[in-house]
């Protein structure tokens, strides 16, 4: 377990899931464009929070920065995401 934490904590690894995440918050915004209610509105905003977040959070670490409370913003998005996958049924 120690090599894959190694591995995930090299500054071009972080860089790359980054940019990854990165992608995945184009995606919320593509999710509001094309939206058909508000529950894939919400649901678009919840990608965008999620993956902006972890966006962030992987360009600190590759700095060798933390910015408290973070973690927040991210569960935020986990629970935004929960929300209108279930209430959308």
């Amino acid at each position: 377990m120690d090599a894959f934490w190694e591995f995930v904590n090299k500054r071009s690894v972080r860089f790359v899931l980054a940019a990854f995440c990165i992608l995945l918050a184009i995606q919320g915004v593509y999710g509001i464009v094309i939206a058909r209610n508000g529950w894939d509105l919400f649901r678009g905003a919840g990608e965008i929070v999620l993956w902006g977040a972890w966006g962030l959070v992987n360009l600190l670490r590759a700095r060798g920065r933390v910015m408290p409370k973070l973690n927040i913003v991210v569960n935020i998005g986990i629970v935004m995401l929960l929300i209108s996958w279930f209430a959308a049924r």
